[in-house]
Formats: C-alpha cells, sequence, structure tokens
C-alpha cells in the first residue's frame, strides 16, 4: 500500500510539471507571436520532465554528483595570477584548458547579470521556488567593497543601468531550471560556480563547467567565434576593431557572464585562422 501510495505521488508530481512546462510553453510561443517572431519549437519547457538534457541532465530536475564522486575539498584561492603570455586567469588544478580572463571582481565593476545576481530573490521566480540558495558572505568582502547593492545584490534585473553595454543578456532563472542544466550545489548557475572555483572550491562538476565555458568563450567557442565574424563584416568588408562596443553588444554581455572579453590577441589570432 504504501509503495503505490508513493508511485502515484510520483506520477502526479511528473504530471504537475509537464503542465507546468506546457504552460510555460504556450505563454512564450504566445509573446513571440505577438511581436512578429516565428517559433520553432525545440522542446525547451515543454517536454515530458524526464525528457533528456545536454550535460547529463533531466529537464525540471538539478543534477547532482554521482554516487562514487569525491566530495568537494579546498585549495588555495586564487590571487588574480596570470599566464606570462596569454595573460589568461591560472588556476591551481584546473581543468585543461579553463582560461577565463576576468576575475569576479571585474565581472561586476563592469555590470553583469543586471545587477541582481547574488539576491536571492533577484530577478524572476524559477519553478522550484521564489528563493535561491545564493549570497556574498563566503566570499572575500574585498570583491564587493566600494559596489553599490544594486550592482550584484539587487532585487531586480536592470539591464540598461547596470549591464555593462546596456543590454539584455542571457536567459532567466526558470529557464536554466527547465533545461535541466543547473546544479544542486550551485542553484544560481555558473557564475556561482565560477567565484566558488575562484575562491578555491574544486568539487566533481569542474570539467562540466569549465566545458561549458569552453563551448561558449575558449578558443572555438560558440559566441566568441559569432563575435569575430560579425566584427569582419560590419564595415562593409573591413573588419571593425577588436573593442568596437557598437558590435554585436549582446553578444560582447553574455561573453562578459562568461569572465571573456574580446582581447586583441585573440582577434588576430581568430583572423589568422580564418
Amino acid at each position: 500500500m504504501p509503495k503505490a501510495a508513493s508511485s502515484s505521488s510520483k506520477r502526479s508530481d511528473t504530471a504537475r510539471k509537464n503542465e507546468r512546462g506546457r504552460t510555460y510553453g504556450a505563454a512564450a510561443a504566445s509573446a513571440a507571436k505577438r511581436r512578429g517572431v516565428a517559433v520553432i519549437n525545440h522542446g525547451a519547457g515543454t517536454m515530458p520532465a524526464a525528457a533528456a538534457a545536454p550535460f547529463g541532465g533531466e529537464r525540471y530536475t538539478l543534477l547532482t554528483d554521482p554516487p562514487d564522486a569525491p566530495p568537494p575539498r579546498r585549495v588555495a584561492p586564487s590571487a588574480g595570477e596570470r599566464d606570462a603570455v596569454t595573460g589568461r586567469l591560472v588556476f591551481a588544478e584546473a581543468p585543461a584548458g579553463f582560461a577565463p580572463g576576468l576575475t569576479p571582481r571585474q565581472m561586476l565593476e563592469k555590470g553583469v547579470f543586471g545587477g541582481c545576481y547574488f539576491n536571492p530573490r533577484g530577478g524572476k521566480a524559477g519553478i522550484f521556488g521564489r528563493d535561491v540558495a545564493v549570497g556574498t558572505e563566503e566570499f572575500p568582502p574585498a570583491w564587493f567593497a566600494g559596489l553599490p547593492c544594486e550592482r550584484y545584490a539587487g532585487r531586480r534585473y536592470s539591464a540598461a543601468a547596470i549591464n555593462c553595454y546596456g543590454v539584455k543578456s542571457g536567459q532567466d532563472q526558470k529557464f536554466w531550471e527547465m533545461k535541466g542544466w543547473l546544479h544542486a550545489r550551485d542553484p544560481r548557475g555558473w557564475f556561482q560556480w565560477y567565484c566558488r572555483f575562484y575562491h578555491g572550491r574544486r568539487c566533481a562538476d569542474d570539467a562540466r563547467q569549465a566545458k561549458r565555458w569552453a563551448a561558449c568563450a575558449g578558443a572555438k567557442g560558440r559566441w566568441r567565434g559569432q563575435l569575430c565574424g560579425r566584427l569582419v563584416k560590419s564595415k562593409a568588408g573591413r573588419a571593425a576593431r577588436f573593442d568596437d562596443a557598437t558590435v554585436s553588444p549582446v553578444i560582447r554581455q553574455t561573453l562578459l557572464h562568461w569572465a571573456y572579453e574580446l582581447t586583441e590577441a585573440d582577434w588576430e589570432e581568430w583572423k589568422a585562422t580564418h
């Protein structure tokens, strides 16, 4: 009898999640139609709760470590050391190829995530509840010294006032939760993981997160490559400067969220190989 009740409860929970996903999907499609945008449904937010998602996750769930994964451990926090040749940040025991260019402090100074990242209720609510387990207390006060609270722990997302390029970029908490890409240990997302990695935590999720960074901002990263491609096409056959902020500000803001800004060296390297 208890087992049957438990099974019924699980089916009901799955049904609720599926219904929630269909509601979100229908709302997104209606909003896009009002804007005159064609909608191609790739399944985001409307698939069954147990449908496969990238990086080994399931939609509507938070990732967890495998049963045999070692527990998180500590190494010395980064002091911002950089490679003498590339100028990229280097870390003790970092996954191969992981070399972001910006420290957490630099990202906050420039303006990221609409200023609401470290507020547990910042931005729109997710599907798992109003509050997210995120805060600044675990990190060095120097990261936030002199910055107004609205720059990192505001209640509302403010692209124009906070984001470096003055544009909205990225998805909200609900989107990432529905995708199944968030880890239960870092429920706010990649930047939360990066802050903890920078501060010396090492865990079983490091390789996955470093791979996500490479896919976006690495030498062959999607967004980095798109920015370089648009720079080439922006001046009627003559490439714009690498730091021309009028070219693709949304992509630039996206890359900033991944601790990366296009450098002249990276720009020259890309041109030499394309």
